[in-house]
């Protein structure tokens, strides 16, 4: 779900590069990495707990800021394959009892044949009902989206500010 923002004195960046690219350069990676972090915690914070492969979806969730000279990317993302499960929800079907009874094991700290009962018990509303989507991306970025836009605008100000000093 891509977020676009459309900041306020955008029309003036032309000619701010021109007078100091490196001052530009400078306040935008800053406005791109601060937002990227934000909307990172806003997603992971929506994230419900779970066990997988390797640890908690929360924990896999990561970003990456790509800047260069013609455009700014930033991502908040993770490479576990079935975080688009949770996100959108699933159909009903049969998933395999072994993550759910680590997910039984990790989170309602059950053991054993205990925890292998509870687990058959969730695959069978599972494989009845399907899965809610818990559409932690969507509804972070949404979150994150004042954020952001208060951020770019910031930095636009700011820059705006710095050149009308330096032609002072």
């Amino acid at each position: 779900m891509p977020v676009r923002i459309t900041a306020k004195g955008f029309d003036a960046l032309t000619e701010l590069w021109q007078h100091s690219p490196a001052m530009v350069q400078e306040q935008l990676s800053s406005a791109m990495n601060e937002s990227v972090a934000y909307a990172q915690y806003q997603v992971v914070s929506r994230t419900p707990l779970g066990s997988g492969d390797g640890g908690h979806l929360a924990a896999s969730i990561n970003s990456e800021v790509l800047i260069n000279p013609a455009v700014s990317i930033g991502y908040v993302g993770t490479s576990k394959l079935y975080a688009e499960a949770v996100e959108l929800g699933t159909k009903p079907h049969m998933p395999p009892i072994e993550p759910l009874v680590n997910w039984v094991e990790a989170v309602l700290s059950l053991e054993g044949d205990e925890a292998e009962r509870v687990a058959t018990l969730i695959a069978l509303k599972i494989n009845a009902r399907g899965t809610t989507g818990k559409l932690m991306f969507k509804e972070g970025l949404e979150a994150s989206e004042p954020y952001i836009q208060a951020r770019f605008n910031e930095a636009m100000k700011l820059m705006i500010n710095k050149l009308g000093g330096a032609n002072a």
